[in-house]
């Protein structure tokens, strides 16, 4: 029910991902909707590690920016036991919780209320029984079978919370698994000669560490674990010593961060690279575990977090987010306009790429990596 991707960093976690689809597609998935997460990597990797997980995505309200068409399949009908079944899927519409992706890529979520019942009726005509795939929350998938009473059942996604027992508002079913793997959702209907349910039973149950083992799920799960210790031995062989970064009242209190916009007025081409840079997208990580206002998480992901600490505020504006030119070059109040900008010692950098986070961070590699063109200061 989506938010099988990992998170956007460290790194490792696009390698993890890779390694959850592995054991979705070793676990015979047929039918996934996508959440918020699914979008860490960009359409490019979504639609590839869709491929390789050999099953099929349905989303009803994602759209692609260009033209407001959807990016996936809003439905598709399976034939179980001589019973058609369809499935629909949504996203939630927070703002919250998909602003920044859209920032990212060129789509958009729509309201999933209203393309429910846009879609319902569609997959009635098709399907015996209908399930919704709604990655929204136990929450608002409970207003969804209240706003739209036709589904019968709501397989719920989004947050850590479960169903123990699979419940009923109205005549809908729902029921909701947690999240990472600490249970798996069951569901078990009991369908009358009319094909329509007249009993069910499940929730969710709780995964124990030891069981059963299959040889190729061990085998995904070891490589993993291999990886894993490789990175810790990495870590463990290096020393960092991070610098203290003196931060200066005066400065602070100035409030002299201009934006990105401001920047690109007279540096387009390198704010054209940079848009393409990691750096640009690092706010988007802050959506994933609704970590919008982490104070131990925003002095990394946005720029001129000071000015907002100082005024007890964890409120950023949006066009302040992300790790813009002024995080590594300093206020642009302070900026020379003789085409000269503060370099960017490694100090600047390892306030953030700590051996936690980018174990093998090497300052000169990604400088170089991170150049945007002194020659082009300016066009």
């Amino acid at each position: 029910m989506g938010d099988f991707f990992g998170n956007r960093s460290p790194r490792q976690e696009k390698t993890k991902t890779k390694v959850v689809v592995d054991y979705m597609r070793t676990a015979g998935y047929d039918v996934v909707t996508l959440g918020e997460r699914e979008m860490n990597y960009g359409l490019d990797f979504l639609i590839e590690e869709v491929k390789q997980g050999k099953f099929e995505v349905v989303s009803a309200n994602l759209h692609d920016k260009k033209d407001s068409t959807l990016i996936f399949e809003p439905f598709t009908v399976r034939k179980k036991a001589g019973i058609n079944i369809g499935f629909v899927g949504f996203m939630d519409d927070d703002p919250r919780r998909v602003g920044v992706f859209e920032q990212l890529e060129n789509a958009y979520v729509s309201s999933y209320i209203r393309a429910a019942e846009d879609y319902l009726p569609r997959v009635r005509e098709k399907a015996d029984l209908v399930v919704a795939l709604a990655h929204v929350g136990l929450g608002n998938a409970r207003k969804l079978a209240e706003r739209v009473p036709d589904f019968d059942v709501i397989l719920v996604g989004h947050g850590s919370d479960r169903t123990p027992m699979a419940e009923k508002v109205g005549e809908t079913i729902i029921v909701k698994a947690g999240s990472k793997s600490s249970s798996i959702g069951t569901l078990l209907l009991a369908v009358g000669k009319d094909k329509r349910i007249v009993g069910f039973d499940g929730g969710a149950e709780g995964l124990k560490k030891y069981g059963r083992k299959h040889a190729d799920v061990q085998r995904i799960v070891k490589s993993c674990e291999d990886r894993e210790k490789a990175r810790d031995r990495l870590i463990s062989a290096q020393k960092y010593k991070l610098p203290v970064i003196p931060r200066r009242p005066e400065v602070l209190a100035a409030e002299g961060y201009l934006g990105w916009e401001t920047c690109k007025a007279c540096h387009s081409k390198i704010h054209d690279h940079w848009s393409q840079d990691p750096h640009a997208s690092a706010f988007a990580t802050l959506a994933e575990d609704d970590k919008w206002n982490d104070a131990s998480c925003l002095p990394c992901h946005t720029t001129g977090y000071e000015i907002a600490a100082l005024k007890d505020s964890t409120d950023v504006k949006p066009e302040m987010w992300n790790v813009q030119c002024e995080a590594c070059h300093g206020m642009g109040t302070h900026h020379k306009r003789d085409g000269s900008m503060r370099p960017v010692p490694e100090s600047v950098c390892l306030r953030c790429h700590t051996p936690e986070w980018t174990p093998d961070w090497n300052y000169a590699e990604m400088l170089e990596k991170i150049s945007h063109g002194r020659d082009e200061a300016s066009d």
